[in-house]
């Protein structure tokens, strides 16, 4: 039983350090390719990753996202004040352009969800007063 679970590891090691290493070789060859090159290999890493998000199930596309967000979360947790400003700021602005050119039925059906979305604050935060008043 310790054999087999010694191999497994030693092959998820060697599978692990197969992996950084054609990485490395990776990187070291792009370094030398031209722009023309550069954007050719991502249009197709793209590509790729579009065929393989098509033919995933609901469950592994939950997942994907799922892990999307904690990265997300971790890379927000980990960044600094001047990345974190620099960061909303753009957010604003990018909310600001989306904005600036939204048709009048997008403006109408914005202002709609956002009066939704504080309705529902509201009555999640008198529930929240009725549980508190209930419970004590």
């Amino acid at each position: 039983m310790r054999k087999k679970q010694s191999r497994e590891k030693q092959a998820e090691e060697q599978k692990s350090h197969i992996r950084k290493l054609d990485r490395i070789y990776r990187a070291d060859g792009r370094a030398d390719e031209k722009a023309e090159e550069s954007e050719r290999r991502r249009s197709e890493d793209r590509l790729r990753t579009i065929v393989r998000r098509n033919y995933m199930t609901a469950e592994e596309t939950e997942e994907r996202r799922s892990d999307d967000q904690l990265r997300a979360i971790a890379r927000r947790n980990n960044e600094s004040f001047e990345v974190r400003n620099q960061r909303q700021a753009s957010d604003r602005l990018r909310t600001l352009n989306s904005r600036a050119t939204e048709s009048n039925g997008q403006r109408e059906r914005r202002i709609h969800c956002n009066a939704l979305g504080n309705q529902n604050r509201i009555r999640f935060h008198e529930l929240l007063m009725l549980d508190v008043i209930y419970s004590s």
